[in-house]
């Protein structure tokens, strides 16, 4: 392997900074924070946590900030800019028209009638009894120019997109590090709907997502087929729909569905989140984790910075969550990522475990 490849990537630090001023100070109406509201209300950390590497530092400065008020790619902009960072406006989503009741329902009848396969997790360490218990401090780590470039060629030898591709390599980091191999893991795919819908502005949350389901012998092109089958289902405008149903019931209404359709710790793997390209003077790295929570313990994100791509991951307590786990998922996520050889593989060769 080139030796570029296998320099060692920058981890995690302990600076952590305040919650971003800009996001803080907007009281927009956000229907979809509300549900991170309600989070908050019963113990669950709502807060989007960002990575910036800083000239040639080699530790990021991390800064968070609440999901009630925007999402990942909404809050970017302006994390960037209380830095003093020049950065685009929020990305747009491809342009798409809501469908009508008529047809969502016929949609959700069609993919009812064909279920997925069962949520059936198996944690190598799980105690539910941790759920209260918040996660540890997002890992993160910076790839090279010349890694950047292997993910992207590993990607295109699979016949995927980059970002298809890495979320079937974390599916299989997921495999080699902190569930069993036999596990059907559930993950939250991201959908931008920027373009699409209405809402207070471009940084309020305007994502909505698909349920993707990952088994064992899943390959990198079956992921690529689910994606467009659940688009053609309109997964993303119904999940969208249900994400929007404080217009109608309101804070108080919102606290209650939570309340009522919370998962039990561990039922899905997580969350899987791509800020995409940024061009950004200044800046070495971007990346990012969302909040995850007890029921999807897994938070991992990726974006791609001036040529330079990086991970980021967050592993819940009731997994047995912890920032060395997080290193050893990274770790993992890279290695396969990089590996054109790895695309006819559905399972990782080998496990490997970070000791408590």
């Amino acid at each position: 392997m080139n030796n570029s490849l296998a320099r060692t990537p920058t981890l995690f630090n302990d600076e952590v900074q305040p919650p971003v001023a800009a996001l803080k100070a907007r009281r927009t109406h956000d229907p979809v924070g509300m549900w991170y509201a309600a989070r908050a209300r019963h113990g669950t950390d709502d807060r989007m946590w960002f990575a910036l590497y800083e000239g040639d530092a080699r530790a990021p400065r991390w800064l968070t900030c609440s999901h009630r008020h925007s999402d990942g790619l909404g809050a970017l902009p302006l994390v960037l800019a209380e830095r003093g960072y020049v950065a685009s406006r929020p990305p747009l989503g491809r342009k798409e028209r809501m469908p009508d009741w008529r047809t969502l329902w016929r949609a959700h009848r069609d993919a009812a009638a064909r279920p997925a396969p069962l949520l059936d997790m198996h944690w190598r360490w799980r105690d539910p009894s941790l759920a209260a218990c918040p996660a540890h401090a997002p890992v993160a780590m910076l790839l090279t120019p010349e890694q950047t470039l292997a993910i992207d060629a590993a990607a295109a030898a699979a016949g995927v997109s980059t970002t298809i591709w890495l979320q079937w390599t974390a599916d299989r980091a997921l495999r080699a590090t902190v569930a069993n191999r036999d596990s059907v893991a559930g993950w939250v795919f991201p959908v931008n709907l920027r373009g699409s819908v209405q809402a207070p502005d471009l940084h309020a949350n305007q994502c909505s997502g698909l349920n993707l389901r990952l088994l064992p012998d899943t390959t990198a092109l079956d992921v690529k087929r689910q994606v467009s089958e659940r688009f053609a289902q309109h997964e993303h405008w119904r999940n969208w729909v249900l994400l929007n149903l404080g217009r109608w019931v309101g804070q108080l209404g919102v606290n209650l569905l939570y309340r009522f359709s919370r998962a039990a710790p561990g039922t899905y793997a997580g969350s899987y989140s791509n800020l995409g390209e940024w061009n950004v003077p200044g800046l070495s790295g971007i990346t990012c984790a969302a909040p995850g929570s007890p029921a999807y313990p897994v938070a991992v994100g990726t974006a791609l910075c001036n040529g330079r791509r990086s991970f980021g991951c967050r592993l819940h307590p009731v997994i047995g969550g912890n920032a060395g786990r997080a290193i050893e998922f990274l770790k993992q996520w890279r290695e396969l990522s990089m590996q054109v050889a790895v695309v006819a593989q559905a399972v990782p060769p080998r496990e490997v475990a970070t000791p408590a």
